[in-house]
């Protein structure tokens, strides 16, 4: 079922179903890297609806579950949902669906919490897809976002560079660059080199972590996708008040903004809490 745009996911998805879960991993990276790009406090989640897109394996879906939400709904469009299925069957507070995040099946005002991580700068329009879900929260209800940041001039460079590498990569049959990012595992030794090692970084940069799969999959995650868009915090910031939203960031993570939908009567126009 999966759109063309997406197949990239469902590979990755469907061979590292899980990789990135903390409890597999033995880390808490991931519940580290969703409370530094959301914001949200481990309190907010309690007993909340939270709507999980662009869901993957369920990455994430662990981390919200471990805080206690009581329904979680992951949403995606790539066959990523058949490993997310499988990593929380059983579970009565998990619902996983595979849908278009521009049509999803749910009713105006469904959910308290909202959030993508890395999701909606893959989709061929950034800001509609991030406007087609403030339809979906719940009055006070808050959502977040994070994607791929555009600045300052030096990330602006390391983009526009990537981004003729990946004019190639992107081109390529997905089966030969996912086992061509597989260079990454022994590549993590060459980067520690002096001098050699930052001449690799810079001409051919690959996944620097230190778990040898999770290189891989950040790697071929880095060089697949079909669309990857970067974008500004004051691009962001416009998207929120285009929305009506209040906005309640006051530390910037680059890349990530959350915000709040107004109750009935509150002043609708977005500004800085």
């Amino acid at each position: 079922m999966a759109v063309n745009y997406v197949k990239s996911f469902s590979k990755e998805w469907l061979i590292h179903r899980k990789t990135q879960l903390d409890s597999y991993s033995g880390t808490d990276e991931s519940s580290r890297t969703f409370y530094t790009k959301t914001g949200f406090l481990r309190s907010e989640l309690e007993g909340k609806r939270v709507l999980d897109v662009g869901c993957g394996m369920g990455r994430f879906i662990e981390v919200v579950l471990k805080a206690g939400a009581s329904e979680i709904i992951g949403v995606d469009l790539s066959d990523a949902v058949q490993a997310a299925t499988d990593n929380f069957r059983g579970n009565n507070n998990v619902t996983i669906l595979q849908a278009d995040l521009h049509e999803l099946p749910f009713p105006d005002e469904s959910f308290d919490i909202i959030y993508a991580i890395g999701v909606l700068h893959h989709t061929p329009d950034t800001e509609k897809a991030f406007k087609s879900l403030v339809r979906l929260l719940k009055p006070g209800g808050k959502i977040a976002i994070w994607v791929y940041p555009d600045q300052p001039f030096s990330v602006w460079l390391y983009n526009r560079y990537t981004g003729l590498i990946r004019m190639v990569t992107t081109r390529l049959p997905m089966g030969l660059l996912y086992r061509l990012c597989w260079l990454a595992i022994p590549a993590y030794y060459l980067r520690k080199l002096p001098v050699i090692g930052v001449l690799f970084r810079l001409l051919l940069p690959v996944s620097g972590h230190k778990i040898a799969k999770w290189r891989w999959l950040d790697t071929f995650d880095w060089y697949a996708p079909k669309y990857q868009h970067h974008h500004t915090s004051n691009q962001l910031l416009k998207w929120y008040i285009d929305s009506g939203l209040l906005v309640e960031n006051d530390d910037f993570y680059s890349g990530s903004i959350r915000g709040r939908a107004v109750y009935w009567g509150e002043r609708s126009k977005a500004r800085w809490l």
